[in-house]
């Protein structure tokens, strides 16, 4: 009972006892990405058009419902989101 309570593992260590032991050290994610970039179920990343937020009254009614729509992220984006998102 007393030995899992005191027990140390990889959660428990700092950066430096992990780099110590030959162990990676946890990536951080991209805290803007994280709000702007959402994944899919198949490896690719979804995001909202851009240029629907104000200064849109002269856009057209098919223009604004067009931007209102989600997109899948092109190829490029996505090598870039798995880089700056490496646990999503």
């Amino acid at each position: 009972m007393f030995g899992i309570l005191f027990t140390r593992n990889a959660f428990s260590m700092n950066a430096q006892q992990m780099q110590v032991r030959g162990m990676a050290t946890k990536l951080k994610s991209h805290s803007g990405a994280k709000k702007r970039f959402f994944p899919t179920s198949n490896g690719n990343f979804k995001r909202w058009k851009v240029g629907l937020r104000h200064l849109n009254s002269s856009l057209s009614p098919e223009r604004v419902n067009r931007l209102s729509r989600s997109v899948i992220v092109n190829p490029t984006q996505r090598k870039m989101l798995h880089k700056v998102l490496p646990y999503k």
